[in-house]
């Protein structure tokens, strides 16, 4: 369980979607919520574009609306609400912020589109994700920018893709976290990557278009479906949840994955940012790519020197 949430605004409805699900998930030990805005100076070449409603915020606004908005929430018994007004960049004030206060996670909307933006929708979000060192979880919005959500999401079912590295085991506390013992099913999976055949080995992995080794594939998949059952047993102890294992063959994780989860129904993708193996689970190609073509949120860990684990 969480004790104490932050949660990144920019004045939109957007950046907003988070609030319900971050709430809910404080509400179960009595936590606390902390709001944030980052008064940021913006060229005046990015003023009216439309994933950017800060830039017309000048900062006595962003101090009244992040007023108001913790206002709003300072009544429910069941958790406490802070506020602050932070100043400079904003995925490395979020982020630091987020130390200071003691925070289990930060929850944030995103579109899931990467690039030019600047908004805490879009390139900021993968910024934070690639500087925290506590775990992020990204929503997707539904029905545009416009379109808040007012209930939170159920994470009834869960996808925990893992790789061989120890490393890649480190989202099992934030699956903890938001997991509800009795609620959640937990779907925990590995990719295999087919092995190539003698044939095709001197030519680059992604030129390779004949059949795979099936012997030497099969027995990676027995490999790591033996692994994978010991890894569903700690999960399962740390989440008091059910784990199912999978094993799945495939040349590319992330499309994988994204499969794996529109296959099974999982609301959740839940993941380690830096593994390595054949999953090679990072910020920059897995994790982002399934945040873009997944459709539903992703829950991030970053390993890194000093990490502390909610």
């Amino acid at each position: 369980m969480l004790a104490n949430v932050l949660v990144p605004l920019d004045g939109s409805s957007l950046a907003e979607t988070a609030l319900p699900t971050a709430i809910s998930l404080v509400r179960r030990k009595h936590g606390h919520v902390e709001l944030v805005i980052v008064h940021e100076d913006v060229p005046c070449e990015w003023v009216g574009y439309e994933d950017g409603p800060w830039h017309s915020m000048n900062e006595s606004t962003q101090v009244r609306y992040l007023d108001d908005k913790a206002g709003q929430l300072s009544g429910a018994r069941d958790m406490t609400v802070g506020h602050a007004l932070l100043r400079g960049d904003v995925a490395d004030q979020v982020c630091m912020h987020a130390l200071e206060v003691g925070a289990d996670m930060i929850v944030m909307g995103t579109h899931g589109r990467t690039g030019l933006t600047r908004a805490l929708v879009g390139s900021v979000a993968d910024a934070v994700v690639r500087r925290a060192t506590i775990p992020v979880l990204l929503l997707r919005a539904s029905g545009g920018a416009s379109s808040a959500r007012t209930m939170p999401l159920p994470f009834r079912r869960i996808l925990v893709p893992i790789d061989d590295s120890p490393q890649s085991r480190l989202i099992f506390d934030a699956v903890a976290a938001v997991a509800e013992r009795g609620v959640t099913e937990l779907l925990l999976l590995r990719v295999v990557a087919p092995v190539p055949s003698v044939l095709d080995a001197p030519f680059p992995y992604d030129y390779v278009s004949g059949p795979p080794d099936e012997s030497a594939t099969r027995y990676l998949v027995a490999a790591a479906d033996h692994e994978l059952t010991g890894a569903a047993v700690d999960l399962g102890e740390r989440t008091l949840c059910d784990v199912d294992p999978h094993v799945v063959v495939a040349r590319h994780a992330a499309p994988a994955i994204t499969d794996f989860a529109k296959q099974y129904g999982a609301d959740l993708i839940a993941l380690t940012t830096h593994g390595r193996g054949a999953s090679r689970l990072t910020v920059g190609s897995v994790a982002s790519r399934i945040l873009r073509d997944s459709g539903v949120p992703v829950l991030v860990v970053r390993p890194a020197d000093g990490c502390r684990m909610s």
